[in-house]
């Protein structure tokens, strides 16, 4: 709508400053005029028009003047869009101009056409400034990757990692995959113990025969193929962290061992006879319930108890996503300075897509999905079209995720229902909405934490992780 535009003519030269205005006005801009930079100025204050058509040369104040007027009374962003208007011979003071902030400068007479084509781009600019969300700072420093969020989910979590110092209590991390939990075993080990070792092992990646000699090591001899000492992850962390991750995917027949290394803080390499000091902490993540498991036979029941000494749940992206637009930014600086890319800034629409989205992959989902934008951006401004290739989620998956979650659809099934399902159904959801909370969830449902952990136990809920 080219009509919302305000559009001032500084111009002493009457008859062109009658043949611009009549012309932009056939435009269908709204247009006002004035024939020196004084009157300039003040109908700069009075109406703030957004683009200002400024001739250098002019009595009473000059184009120049004016324009350094404007940068030292004005906050930068209420300076208006200034084309300069130039006659032969002034290249020089339209330099000038530039350097002082002017979009663009025209030599006089400026056919018809060129002025109509060169606002027309002045505005699209402004257009697109006011539909960028956010400016990314330029930032030379090293990057330093770390957990973002200010919901009050996350600041529960900066809280527990804070109380970790002075301990080496072991620490179970759950959550959904993509969460960030490998960013959180990172935090506690930078919280505490920064100065020693950081080691992290996939549990699901190492095979079974070979988990025993990976953590524990072995001596010369040990069997076939032994032909040296080896130091196991437990020996080389030192008093750091050891990081466990898909601690569900340990063999079953090695989680005894490692019991035994947690109440013992010792253990055996293989084919040794002396013992080893365990001096670490140990962090398992987890993106699976663990007590699931134990109730399937599939992990020891005293493992889990001494593995959930601490516990951290990272909440999924949906659950916090008043943190997304922080997240975006941190992602755009780390895609920045790690794969050279310039991206300055994001559109308010493209953040506004971003947070329709569901984020099944959470965090990591996220960060690939503006690493991908960001190489692909052909200018420094990621928009809408940025994300084309983000597939949304199916209309009946998101529908039937809706039903199933609706606070409608559990204090008003469609089938009558014994009033304690609904108690239960509705304490489930409440404890999903807090990400399991009890505190929030207690407070929520007007009962007290012991309450609310009696019918936690009596109702059989447990948190899916």
């Amino acid at each position: 709508m080219k009509n919302k535009w305000k559009i001032l003519i500084v111009d002493d030269d009457l008859s062109i400053l009658r043949s611009y205005q009549k012309y932009l006005e056939s435009e269908g801009y709204t247009v006002f005029t004035a024939d020196d930079g004084r009157a300039g100025y003040i109908m700069i204050e009075k109406e703030r028009p957004d683009l200002v058509l400024l001739d250098i040369n002019m009595p009473v104040k000059s184009g120049l003047d004016l324009l350094a007027d404007l940068n030292k009374t004005f906050d930068k962003k209420d300076v208006p869009l200034i084309i300069m208007l130039t006659a032969y011979g002034d290249l020089d003071a339209a330099v000038r101009a530039m350097n002082l902030g002017a979009y663009e400068f025209l030599s006089k007479p400026v056919p018809l056409e060129k002025l109509r084509s060169t606002v027309e781009c002045a505005l699209e600019t402004l257009t697109l400034k006011e539909r960028v969300a956010y400016f990314i700072e330029p930032d030379n420093t090293p990057f330093k990757d770390t957990i973002i969020g200010r919901d009050p989910l996350m600041i529960d979590i900066y809280k527990t990692i804070s109380s970790l110092k002075g301990n080496k209590a072991t620490i179970l991390v759950t959550g959904e995959s993509g969460t960030g939990k490998e960013m959180v075993a990172k935090a506690i080990h930078e919280n505490t113990v920064p100065e020693e070792p950081f080691i992290a092992i996939n549990c699901a990646a190492v095979p079974e025969n070979l988990i025993e000699s990976e953590l524990m090591g072995y001596v010369k001899g040990a069997f076939t193929g032994a032909n040296a000492n080896r130091e196991g992850k437990l020996e080389a962390v030192k008093g750091g962290t050891l990081v466990l991750d898909e601690i569900s995917e340990m063999p079953y027949e090695f989680q005894t061992k490692l019991l035994r290394v947690i109440q013992e803080k010792d253990f055996y390499p293989i084919g040794a006879t002396e013992k080893k000091r365990f001096n670490g902490r140990i962090v398992a993540l987890t993106n699976k319930n663990l007590k699931e498991l134990v109730e399937k036979g599939k992990f020891r029941e005293d493992l889990f108890y001494r593995l959930n000494v601490i516990t951290i749940s990272v909440p999924p992206l949906r659950n916090h996503i008043s943190d997304l637009e922080m997240l975006i930014l941190h992602f755009i600086k780390k895609a920045n300075f790690i794969m050279n890319t310039s991206i300055q800034s994001i559109t308010k629409e493209a953040v506004d897509y971003l947070r329709s989205h569901t984020w099944p992959g959470n965090i990591r989902e996220l960060e690939n999905t503006i690493q991908r934008a960001s190489i692909k951006a052909k200018d420094k401004i990621l928009t809408r079209d940025s994300f084309s290739f983000l597939v949304p989620e199916k209309k009946e998956q998101t529908e039937q995720k809706a039903k199933h979650n609706t606070l409608d659809e559990i204090v008003m099934p469609e089938k009558l229902t014994p009033l304690r399902d609904v108690e239960r159904n509705y304490i489930e959801f409440v404890l999903k909405q807090t990400n399991w909370h009890k505190g929030k969830t207690a407070e929520l449902l007007g009962i007290t934490r012991p309450t609310l952990d009696k019918r936690i136990e009596e109702f059989g809920l447990h948190k899916d992780v």
